[in-house]
């Protein structure tokens, strides 16, 4: 044998065997993993899960599901958390994306659940189920031949969700004319609405509504502020509507208090219990309108986000607030995506502002309290009382809207849109089994009950059938007690569907509210002598 051919078989020798002594250690370390992971306590508590629901499952006398077993069991972890840390599945994991990019693949309605499926509050202008010839009061019955029947929003959802370009054929039923019809709709790419109206008040006051803080919302707010303030438009002040604004991103917030601050300004601190998740942000000078006036519109249902920019401008003596208290969320969560799609969502932070202000304790989270940020002027927002809040639940005005468009548009037009039509709307609602007790009238039909019971006095039960007749007939004049609210909740949604959602803003919406007006007189009152 040559020299070569000696070399050549001592080298492949060589490599065998460290090929085999890699192998080994391979072998050795993986088996020393697995003993190193395995032995870790709560892998050992989930394989002891597992098996505990697999034994239950194969041995208890009954029918069991494992994955409810597992569900259930996971459900109970969060138990003893806040009640904003949850179990995220997949499904909502994946809108949670599609709104972190701005924008969601649909037909481009908003919905709300109905007996018979989803009711559409408002179709998106200019969206693929707009261009189908779909309106706001249709109520969608199915999708891909799918009834809609007792299904929750958010499951139906994902039937009128899907890829971009795909199709859908859904099922509608139209109240106004009492017939279905099927269209086909085109999912497209929808952007989020953010900002639905931006323009000046009858005295030169600009107002912008924002619905919420997901992704884009900062970028038309500034857009917004660029095309309105102008050297030749300079308003006397600003109005930031916030009203039932739930919140989104905390970059969103950042930004758009970013907007109104000057360079520098603290905007908000979080506090963790892990020194990793502790910030403090300031401005970075790209203040767009620091020289005027400003109020921020907000209520109860203001919150997280909605509450950072309120609470940012308020302590930095930037803006004051009207309305009412809000909400009072002052956490901050994070998000953690498995493998399989589902994830978690867990309270991380609490953010606070100038002056070491916090809106929640830790532990305020297990009672669901928080103290809010209270108006510096309070305005009581005109929500009908009970009744109107009854009213707006059973979803009677919208369809007798829907049903009467046509005359109310007519009407509005002409200037004899009147209170007859809420005497109509009555009628309405009682041929739709709509009924209403207050208070007053539930005490009465109580004291009734007790009379009944009390068989020695026949003027007892004459007195208590008094009082229940009496406060039946001050029921039944609530339509016009509270007339005024049902009139400009009418006008509204006749105006919207007519004419869109910025119109509804523009011409009923802004000129009418109490806090829009008070917003606008005590900012006008903070104007210079010369310029008033």
């Amino acid at each position: 044998m040559s020299d070569t051919a000696e070399k050549t078989v001592v080298i492949s020798r060589a490599v065998i065997l460290w090929s085999l002594t890699i192998m080994a250690l391979m072998v050795i370390v993986a088996g020393g993993m697995a003993v190193y992971v395995l032995s870790d306590p709560g892998i050992d508590d989930a394989i002891t899960l597992r098996r505990a629901a697999l034994t239950l499952a194969n041995n208890y006398k009954g029918d069991l599901d494992t994955d409810e077993l597992i569900s259930r069991g996971r459900a109970a972890m969060f138990e003893q958390l806040d009640r904003y840390s949850s179990y995220v599945p997949r499904r909502q994991m994946l809108q949670r994306q599609e709104e972190l990019s701005g924008g969601y693949y649909g037909i481009g309605v908003i919905v709300v659940s109905h007996d018979r499926g989803l009711l559409i509050m408002s179709v998106r202008e200019n969206g693929p189920a707009a261009e189908a010839g779909v309106l706001p009061g249709d109520i969608i019955i199915e999708a891909d031949t799918i009834s809609l029947t007792g299904m929750t929003v958010s499951e139906a959802s994902t039937l009128l969700r899907g890829p971009e370009g795909t199709q859908v054929e859904v099922g509608l039923f139209r109240e106004a004319i009492n017939d279905t019809t099927h269209v086909s709709i085109e999912r497209r790419r929808i952007e989020l609405l953010h900002l639905p109206f931006a323009g000046y008040t009858a005295d030169s006051v600009l107002y912008m509504r924002l619905f919420d803080f997901q992704a884009g919302a900062s970028d038309d707010i500034e857009a917004a502020l660029d095309s309105l303030l102008t050297d030749t438009s300079q308003p006397r002040g600003i109005i930031l509507d916030l009203r039932g604004n739930p919140g989104g991103l905390m970059s969103e917030a950042f930004e758009i208090a970013n907007l109104f601050l000057e360079e520098n300004a603290f905007i908000v601190g979080t506090d963790s219990r892990s020194r990793w998740n502790e910030y403090a942000y300031h401005a970075r000078g790209d203040a767009l309108a620091s020289h005027l006036p400003m109020a921020i519109l907000v209520d109860r249902g203001s919150a997280s986000a909605a509450e950072i920019v309120a609470g940012a401008l308020r302590y930095n003596d930037r803006a004051i607030l009207v309305g009412d208290t809000t909400f009072g969320k002052g956490l901050v969560q994070g998000f953690w995506e498995f493998p399989g799609g589902d994830g978690l969502r867990l309270t991380i932070s609490r953010y606070y502002f100038e002056g070491n202000v916090f809106l929640n304790d830790y532990d305020t989270t297990l009672t669901q309290t928080g103290r809010g940020l209270p108006p510096d002027y309070h305005v009581e927002p005109d929500y009908g009382g009970r009744f109107g809040r009854e009213l707006d639940n059973s979803l009677l005005l919208q369809r007798f809207v829907s049903i009467h468009l046509d005359s109310l548009v007519a009407a509005w037009k002409s200037g004899t849109l009147d209170t007859s039509w809420i005497e109509r709307l009555a009628v309405y609602a009682r041929t739709e089994g709509f009924t209403f007790q207050s208070p007053t009238t539930e005490a009465t039909e109580l004291f009734g009950a007790l009379a009944q019971l009390e068989t020695t006095s026949n003027d007892l039960l004459g007195l208590s059938e008094q009082l229940t007749s009496r406060a039946e007939v001050l029921d039944s004049r609530l339509w016009l007690t509270h007339a005024e609210y049902i009139f400009s909740r009418m006008e509204r949604l006749l105006v919207e569907r007519h004419l869109g959602m910025y119109e509804a803003y523009r011409t009923v919406i802004v000129p009418r509210r109490e806090d829009i007006r008070l917003a606008t007189k005590l900012l006008l009152q903070q104007q210079p002598a010369d310029q008033t």
